[in-house]
């Protein structure tokens, strides 16, 4: 790499990785384990799950893609199911968005996640997916 033979101390930037998710993928590529989670918040936790996942997706990291689909299944609700399931469709997880639409598709959840805002932003932005909903759920 050109960084590796000049003699310049600029940093090398990443812009499409935030400083605390390279960490935290440095840290699965150097130990095997899983980051340790500073803070308990789970809107925080569900946020760095899909950053490390668009990031483990980016540079091939199927071990860790895999991890986060995992974390990510297990902080389902109905108010962070549409987020999830559109990672899961952006970063090639089948298994994570199959679970996701069958979550969406059951009797009483389906009423409360298409009354989320998040299912209204989910019907403009990716309205296959909010079909596929529909057929599901019929």
């Amino acid at each position: 790499m050109l960084e590796a033979t000049t003699t310049s101390s600029t940093p090398i930037v990443l812009h499409e990785i935030a400083p605390s998710t390279f960490k935290a993928m440095l840290w699965f590529m150097y130990t095997d384990a899983w980051p340790e989670d500073s803070d308990g918040d789970e809107s925080s936790s569900v946020e760095m799950f899909q950053d490390l996942l668009a990031a483990a997706d980016l540079y091939a990291l199927d071990r860790l893609k895999l991890m986060c689909a995992r974390k990510l299944w297990d902080n389902v609700t109905v108010h962070t199911v549409v987020s999830i399931l559109v990672c899961a469709e952006t970063y090639g997880c089948p298994e994570l968005k199959n679970k996701c639409l069958d979550f969406c598709t059951v009797g009483k959840i389906f009423k409360e996640v298409t009354s989320t805002d998040g299912y209204a932003w989910l019907e403009l932005r990716f309205p296959s997916i909010a079909a596929e909903i529909g057929e599901k759920f019929r």
